[in-house]
């Protein structure tokens, strides 16, 4: 009768990791064809980031793209137009070395087609810039160069829809 239950039980732990869900490694999050292209479009997002260079990306970004910046003022969201003339500006350009890690926290997928999804990441930048103040004394963190360190890091929600059977970014740059 021992046997007969250790069989019983080995069987069903068997069964239990037989069925369950291949995952992306390294995450939680389950490794289908949806995933998968939206961690690439991502992928891109951070090399096109980092190099500086929008084109890597900016066909993964949808034209409906609007973003509110967590705030309720009108003022600081960005459309798509306004996300070009960003990412075309002198300011966007001037930044040096810059590196971008990401932690990818969680996918999940919003509507019952799957046609809408959220990636959670926790991102950290950091780049150098051109400082407004002189390098004196009393701002010793100003680099000789007039350069100043900068490092930006927090949590983000990057939104995803499917269009025309391809997955674009819709909000969270």
């Amino acid at each position: 009768m021992k046997k007969i239950l250790m069989l019983m039980i080995v069987f069903s732990m068997f069964m239990t990791v037989a069925c369950s869900p291949k995952m992306i490694k390294g995450t939680n999050i389950e490794e289908t064809p949806d995933s998968k292209e939206i961690l690439t479009v991502f992928g891109y997002y951070l090399k096109g980031f980092k190099e500086q260079n929008p084109e890597i990306f900016l066909e993964y970004v949808s034209k409906e793209y609007y973003d509110t910046n967590g705030t309720d003022e009108a003022d600081d969201d960005v459309d798509y137009d306004k996300l070009v003339e960003i990412l075309n500006s002198d300011s966007y350009h001037s930044l040096e070395k810059v590196s971008i890690t990401a932690i990818i926290k969680d996918l999940f997928f919003l509507n019952e087609d799957e046609s809408k999804a959220e990636l959670i990441y926790f991102y950290e930048v950091r780049f150098k810039m051109k400082s407004s103040l002189p390098h004196t004394e009393e701002n010793a963190f100003i680099q000789p160069d007039g350069m100043t360190n900068q490092k930006l890091s927090e949590n983000n929600k990057m939104k995803f829809i499917k269009e025309d059977g391809k997955w674009k970014i819709v909000s969270g740059l």
